[in-house]
């Protein structure tokens, strides 16, 4: 099923209700969910011509992408789409489902069984769209983040430096310690 639905309005409650629905039928007792966890929309907020938000899953911590106007760009499932973010381009793959239309979706995490509450995953997800819709003014020099495949970062290392990293969340999200 293709529609071309748009989301006037904040979607939060109907991408909740739609990937709960998802947790409670197909992905209950698999082992790849972490029973720690439920599901939550996290920062989510316009860009361009759709809503951008983190999506926690039991399974999954994934970027999702819903049309926000007619005029979002209406794709197939499986097409690919880089949308450009202050910190950098990220690749999405459209997705279907019944409840949501054509959604686009980038995995960050997965398994989440490292999560010991929804809290961190939450605060982990703050994170994320907090880091992807800053300027990337705090990157050192040197390195560049892009993204190599839908869901994978890829770090293109051009300079070898010999600083220790520092180890925290900023620095994990950002790809930076080996």
């Amino acid at each position: 099923m293709t529609r071309s639905a748009f989301f006037a309005a904040d979607p939060a409650a109907e991408i909740t209700r739609a990937f709960r629905r998802i947790e409670q039928n197909q992905m209950q007792g698999l082992p790849v969910c972490n029973d720690r966890l439920t599901t939550e929309i996290v920062g989510l907020r316009r860009f361009e011509q759709y809503w951008a938000g983190a999506l926690i899953t039991p399974w999954t911590l994934q970027l999702i992408l819903l049309p926000a106007t007619a005029e979002a760009e209406e794709l197939a499932e499986g097409d690919h789409r880089t949308f450009g973010f202050p910190q950098g381009s990220v690749v999405f793959m459209a997705s279907e489902n019944s409840d949501l239309g054509v959604y686009l979706a980038c995995s960050l995490m997965s398994p989440l069984h490292d999560f010991p509450s929804q809290e961190t995953i939450k605060s982990t997800a703050e994170e994320v769209m907090t880091l992807l819709f800053q300027p990337p003014t705090e990157q050192p020099s040197g390195e560049s983040v892009k993204v190599a495949m839908p869901g994978r970062l890829d770090i293109e290392r051009e300079a070898k430096s010999a600083e220790k990293k520092s180890g925290t969340r900023r620095d994990f999200l950002r790809g930076m310690m080996k």
